[in-house]
């Protein structure tokens, strides 16, 4: 008894600190991960502003070619009305880079010479006098002057471009890496915890084997034991309940930063799209398959596991939940239930051409009615799922007494399974064969557990290629103290 306790609280405390260590390790991802995405969502506002400067300049350059050209013009009264608007769009295109390149000092020591050229190009059409021209910058040709500024503007734009898309990429990377990080430390926290949980059970299972086996008058000692197992069950039920719940919460952060990357994803191929019809020479080698194959590849990946570890915890729930159900025995015909399960599962068998054949005179009981529909259903559904691929599925349900003691055969004639995998497929989230069928190994454990609640017992007999048989043995009484601890 001593040795049973100090191995409990042995186990608690490694796995407490187990998740500690797990959540503290994840709460660290998550803060980098806002962070980075912050770093992401700044670089991509400089990207758009560059793209902002570089119509500016498009747009001066325009203009001012515009108002050039009405030299050549003759309509002079057509060409003053238009002349009025040039003006008006390049006194704006100017004042628009002046605001959006405050922070620039080399493109703000352009725009003096911008308004230079400006008024210069003005007094040649005639648009201005000489007084309001006043003592600017005079060039010997402004034109070309125009195409010597517009290149140093544009050649500064992409250095900052470079710089920004330097920076995207390697926000990117630390995205990557803290998103693999995290699913793996999922990933171990959950193989780490089921291992516990597993091994744990097994030292209980092994508990009451030898509880069965010592029981040759020493009815105080089997109860006492008993209830130490019961205790050890209720204190496993709760870490299962606790390490489920507490592992969701970073599972959907992860989701959740799964999915804003997802959108960060959209934003950078729209993004792209515009650099590949307005500046396509400015995109970087590789940067099309970046955007368009490599992210979304690792951000699926990245979903596919959380949603893996999320059935897992799901799993997890369930059974942790079936201890703390309260049983109602009642006296049952399991004619009658065996029958309305059948009935309840007539569309799956009719799917899969399959015969559920219900012998007669089955013996009453008195237990648990959802337990017993439950057990049944599990056993029934996978004699249909696992069926031979030759020949449709034909399932059998016999029962009778023996003793105090109602036994209930499943049998079919599907793939049947291996004799090395009798006890494992019992096992939590362990399935035996060729894994083509939908599922996550939790049936047959579940099944099991209610059975030991029933105060019950099952085994298996198999051959590969002919069929199974499931054999249940259930108390004709339920009883508290029959139950034994699933």
């Amino acid at each position: 008894m001593p040795q049973m306790l100090e191995a409990r609280n042995q186990f608690r405390s490694k796995l407490i600190g187990m998740i500690v260590l797990g959540f503290i390790a994840l709460a660290g991802i998550v803060g980098s991960a806002a962070i980075l995405m912050t770093m992401n969502q700044r670089q991509m506002e400089g990207v758009a502003h560059t793209y902002q400067v570089e119509r500016q300049v498009s747009a001066m350059r325009l203009s001012l070619m515009r108002i050039d050209s009405f030299r050549r013009k003759k309509d002079t009264e057509r060409s003053a009305e238009e002349l009025k608007t040039y003006r008006s769009r390049l006194d704006a295109a100017i004042d628009s880079f002046g605001d959006l390149t405050k922070d620039n000092p080399r493109q703000q020591a352009r725009v003096p010479l911008l308004e230079g050229l400006e008024a210069q190009v003005l007094l040649q059409v005639g648009a201005i006098s000489k007084a309001e021209y006043g003592e600017r910058v005079h060039f010997d040709e402004p034109i070309a002057m125009l195409d010597v500024l517009t290149k140093a503007m544009q050649d500064e734009e992409l250095r900052l471009q470079g710089f920004r898309a330097g920076e995207l990429r390697r926000i990117q990377y630390g995205f990557y890496v803290l998103l693999a990080a995290a699913g793996l430390l999922l990933i171990v926290v959950g193989l780490l915890t089921f291992a516990s949980l597993r091994r744990f059970t097994q030292e209980l299972m092994d508990s009451r084997q030898a509880l069965r086996d010592a029981n040759t008058g020493l009815e105080q000692a089997v109860q006492e034991r008993t209830s130490d197992l019961k205790r050890a069950n209720g204190e496993l039920q709760r870490f299962a309940y606790i390490v489920s719940h507490d592992l969701r919460s970073p599972l959907v952060n992860v989701m959740g930063f799964t999915s804003e990357l997802e959108v960060a994803t959209k934003r950078l191929g729209e993004m792209l799209a515009d650099a590949r019809k307005t500046r396509p020479e400015t995109l970087y080698p590789g940067t099309d398959e970046l955007i368009e194959q490599d992210l979304p590849e690792a951000i699926h990946f990245i979903r596919t596991s959380t949603q893996k570890m999320d059935r897992l915890i799901n799993a997890i729930l369930q059974l942790s939940r079936q201890g703390n159900r309260t049983l109602n025995p009642t006296w049952l015909d399991m004619n009658r239930v065996i029958s309305d399960v059948a009935e309840s599962l007539k569309v799956r068998a009719e799917q899969a051409d399959a015969q559920i054949i219900v012998a007669p005179n089955q013996p009453e009981i008195y237990g648990d009615r959802v337990a017993m529909e439950q057990i049944l259903s599990n056993l029934i559904e996978n004699a249909i799922k696992y069926n031979h691929p030759q020949r449709p599925p034909v399932v059998r349900i016999t029962g009778r007494r023996i003793g105090q003691t109602a036994e209930f055969r499943v049998s079919d004639n599907g793939r049947g399974i291996d004799a090395r995998d009798f006890d494992r497929v019992f096992d939590l989230f362990r399935r035996s064969g060729t894994q083509d069928r939908p599922g996550e190994g939790i049936g047959l454990a579940h099944v099991r557990a209610v059975v030991y609640r029933l105060g019950g017992s099952i085994l298996l007999e198999s051959e590969l290629g002919v069929g199974t048989t499931f054999i249940l043995s259930i108390p004709l009484h339920y009883s508290e103290e029959q139950s034994q601890v699933s």
